[in-house]
């Protein structure tokens, strides 16, 4: 089951890798997800990749309660999320839209696609399933905004997607 820990915006990518070096053990795995865009560095397009939530760090543990006593080795704020008293995992709906999103290795992979008209047309890519979830294109950009499920509501993330061409 995924779990998500609150962490400080900025310091995710740091404590998944110290939560990787000290405290997860056999059978689970600490990450955070990524999605790739293009951006221009210095004139020049770069494709990079940026947190699809910051301040989130996700993790994929059987055992939760052990996991968070474990969790005190971290040198920094971690938090894992809770409803009520009790830590609650991720709906198996939300970690199979993650999952279809961004694979084995948690990346949202750049798409692209066309407009027909004011629809979105995806031709490659994750967001080939998603289309219609998608809320806003920002063409110039190669962005778009799209509402994900996650803990019980729905959560806005920008993606990278290349609007080729207009029909």
């Amino acid at each position: 089951m995924w779990y998500v820990i609150q962490v400080y915006t900025g310091r995710e990518l740091e404590i998944a890798r110290q939560c990787r070096d000290r405290v997860m053990e056999d059978g689970e795995d600490v990450f955070v997800p990524l999605a790739e865009r293009w951006t221009k560095v210095r004139g020049e397009r770069t494709l990079i990749t940026s947190r699809l939530f910051p301040g989130y760090v996700f993790i994929e543990t059987e055992r939760i309660e052990d996991f968070h006593k474990r969790l005190s080795r971290v040198y920094a704020m971690t938090k894992v999320l809770r409803t009520g008293e009790e830590m609650t995992p991720i709906q198996k709906e939300e970690e199979e839209c993650l999952r279809r999103l961004g694979g084995d290795d948690h990346v949202v992979k750049y798409s692209e696609g066309y407009m027909e008209g004011d629809k979105l047309v995806v031709t490659s890519g994750p967001l080939k399933d998603f289309a219609g979830k998608v809320k806003k294109v920002l063409r110039h950009k190669r962005l778009v905004v799209m509402e994900v499920p996650l803990l019980g509501r729905t959560v806005e993330v920008t993606l990278g997607m290349g609007v080729v061409e207009r029909k």
